[in-house]
Formats: C-alpha cells, sequence, structure tokens
C-alpha cells in the first residue's frame, strides 16, 4: 500500500524548501494527489526516496518554472486556487467577490446552495459601513483635487474608516472579518460620483465627494479598484 507523506515530511525528506519542493511538480520530477478536502498535497513516499537517493535534478531555472503554495492560495503552472478551489471556476460559476473574501477569510464558501437558488447570495447583505465611519471617509478625502487618483484618494478613506469603526479594537475573528466587511464596502461607497467618459476621481464639474444626485454613482470604478488591489493587481492602500 503506498505511503502518503505531507509537503513538509517531504521536502525534509529530500532537504529543499516546499517551493523548491512544488518546482519539482511544475517540472514533473514529481507526482502529488491532494489531501483529504482538498487541503494541502500529498506525496507518495516512494517516490520522495527515489529521488532523494538520485540526487536533486540540476536544471537552470527557467522563468515560467513558479510553483507557490500557502494555506490560502495556490499557484502551480496556469492554475491559481483559493482553499483549493479554483479561481476562474469560482468566476464561471458566478460566486460574488464577497463570497470569495470569506472563502479566503474562513476556509468555507458561504453560497454553498450554488448561485440561481432564489436565495440571497452569500453573506453580501453583511457589506456596509455604519453612516459615522462613511461620513468620517467622504469628509477626508473631499479636500483632495478633483484629478486625485482613486488608489490616492483611498489612503486617506481608510484610516478615517478604520478610525471610526466600533470594532477596531476587537481582534477575535468574527470582530475582524465584520470590520473587514464594513472597510471594503467604505472604500467604495466613499469615493467620489465619476461622470461619464471620466475616470474615478476626475469629475470636472462636482467637487470630490459631491452629491451623487449630481450625477454618476459613487461606486462607479471603486468596487474594480478594490478588487484589484485585494488580488495583488494594485498597491493596497497604505503599503
Amino acid at each position: 500500500m503506498t505511503e502518503w507523506i505531507d509537503a513538509a515530511t517531504a521536502a525534509r525528506r529530500l532537504g529543499v524548501k516546499p517551493a523548491t519542493l512544488y518546482s519539482y511538480v511544475s517540472r514533473g520530477v514529481l507526482n502529488r494527489r491532494r489531501a483529504a478536502g482538498g487541503r494541502g498535497s500529498r506525496f507518495a513516499a516512494e517516490e520522495v526516496e527515489a529521488l532523494a537517493r538520485r540526487g536533486r535534478p540540476r536544471r537552470r531555472r527557467l522563468p515560467g518554472d513558479l510553483a507557490i503554495e500557502s494555506a490560502i492560495t495556490e499557484i502551480s503552472g496556469s492554475r491559481l486556487e483559493f482553499r483549493g478551489l479554483d479561481a476562474v471556476a469560482l468566476a464561471a460559476a458566478g460566486h460574488p467577490f464577497e463570497d470569495v473574501a470569506v472563502l479566503l477569510w474562513t476556509g468555507t464558501l458561504p453560497s454553498a446552495a450554488g448561485p440561481g437558488t432564489g436565495q440571497p447570495a452569500g453573506q453580501a447583505a453583511g457589506w456596509q459601513a455604519a453612516a459615522e465611519a462613511l461620513a468620517a471617509g467622504r469628509a477626508a478625502q473631499a479636500g483632495l483635487p478633483a484629478g486625485t487618483l482613486p488608489l490616492e484618494r483611498l489612503q486617506v478613506i481608510v484610516p478615517a474608516l478604520a478610525a471610526a469603526d466600533p470594532f477596531r479594537l476587537q481582534l477575535d475573528p468574527p470582530a475582524v472579518m465584520t470590520a473587514a466587511r464594513s472597510i471594503i464596502a467604505g472604500m467604495v461607497d466613499c469615493l467620489p460620483p465619476a461622470a461619464a467618459g471620466k475616470a474615478p476621481g476626475q469629475a470636472p464639474s462636482e467637487a470630490p465627494g459631491g452629491d451623487p444626485a449630481a450625477g454618476g454613482d459613487p461606486a462607479a470604478g471603486g468596487d474594480a479598484v478594490i478588487a484589484a488591489a485585494l488580488a495583488g493587481d494594485a498597491p493596497i492602500p497604505g503599503k
């Protein structure tokens, strides 16, 4: 019967770092299978021992050799997985941003019933900043020039939202997730309206943080900015 070992044990037996172990997988030197529940990888002990006897494969590393795995994310070849679930498949299935964020935080996809069931999508209803926090965030960015970029506005919005958040000093997981939902939603709602044909933050006819009734949606473009920042495609404000 095949003995299966985890990544840490396999890396220790080979005398390599976990990143090197997964580069062996991406190059076809080692095979692996998913652990029960889709969390982590398992390697055949016999195959690992055979590789250890042969010695490490020597080959100049190529730019395309990339395999990264953590408890949250795995990047291997052309695949990106969150908590063992394919990111492209999550998008194709219609899972909303809010549900994938909860998956990253907790390891559980809240909309388990799936899209199209007629039920509310996951926990989207909890994504709302308090009125006091929104007032603070909007006031913080109101004095910025009209051409200020959204990410630059977020650098002043986020501290204001955080200062007004009642859960800011509580570090237990439920409180942290509640604060995260509030701040992410507030980041969108505090951005000024985007005039037609203009990028968010470049509205020519209204002061930043102006009345949404004057034209445009204060969240227009904002959700895309925040999604990109959270995905790593843009700098996280304040970092």
